[in-house]
């Protein structure tokens, strides 16, 4: 998709791929929520839709072609996307509005956030934490696709967050930090029943799978062309 459309972003999309993987194995659409934070990692985002049912089949071959709602920065105007991804930090406040109403409504669901560490940066994130712990809403997931890179460089060389897990338990978040490429523990995360609102720190690697791209920041923005297509293709077959 992403080679096709001539976009960008291949490096955050190959580190969250496999989280999204193992999230959409183990979702019910029809009463768990899936909030997109991090929307520029959009071709994973309509590929599992599409998968889904949500999306009718071939729409992610319109993928930022002209005319389709299918842009690199995933809108709400497109079913399946319930928060405007450009910007950072937006995500959050919409997954706890959406935890807290069904907590009011006493449903059941899960309301699962996926977002990036840069976005550990925003205030609205923090502003969102605290509410969350304040409505103890153990029906909400975060899972932050931690994979030690912003736009413009290290997340710690910008605006050092760590220890990440420790701010998270002091705003009343459960957490916990692992591999975020093994299926095993993802699922097993996902399956966790907890007392507050969780965080699940998944360490990844930008780029995952393609030896040149690996934690390499280039691929935040550049585009896959033909020569880098099939190079990263004979790797991944």
């Amino acid at each position: 998709m992403i080679h096709s459309a001539g976009t960008s972003h291949i490096g955050s999309n190959f580190s969250v791929i496999d989280i999204a993987t193992v999230l959409y194995e183990n979702v019910d659409l029809k009463k768990d929520r899936v909030v997109w934070s991090a929307g520029w990692k959009a071709a994973t985002i309509y590929y599992f839709l599409e998968k889904k049912g949500v999306l009718p089949t071939g729409s992610c071959d319109t993928f930022c072609k002209p005319g389709s709602q299918l842009i690199g920065l995933a809108e709400d105007e497109v079913p399946g996307v319930h928060a405007s991804g450009g910007a950072m930090g937006h995500g959050l406040p919409v997954a706890v509005g959406m935890a807290y109403e069904l907590k009011r409504q006493e449903k059941e669901g899960t309301v699962f956030c996926v977002m990036s560490d840069g976005e550990m940066d925003e205030g609205t994130t923090w502003e969102a934490a605290a509410l969350a712990a304040h409505h103890k809403l153990d029906n909400l997931v975060v899972l932050i696709d931690k994979n030690n890179w912003q736009a413009m460089g290290r997340p710690g060389d910008i605006l050092n967050m760590e220890p990440l897990g420790d701010k998270w338990e002091s705003f009343g978040w459960e957490w916990n930090e692992h591999d975020g490429h093994d299926f095993e523990i993802i699922e097993a995360v996902l399956r966790k029943k907890h007392s507050q609102p969780y965080v699940f720190i998944a360490e990844t690697t930008k780029g995952k799978g393609v030896s040149f791209m690996e934690d390499a920041i280039i691929w935040h923005y550049s585009h896959v062309d033909d020569e880098t297509y099939k190079k990263a293709m004979a790797e991944l077959e």
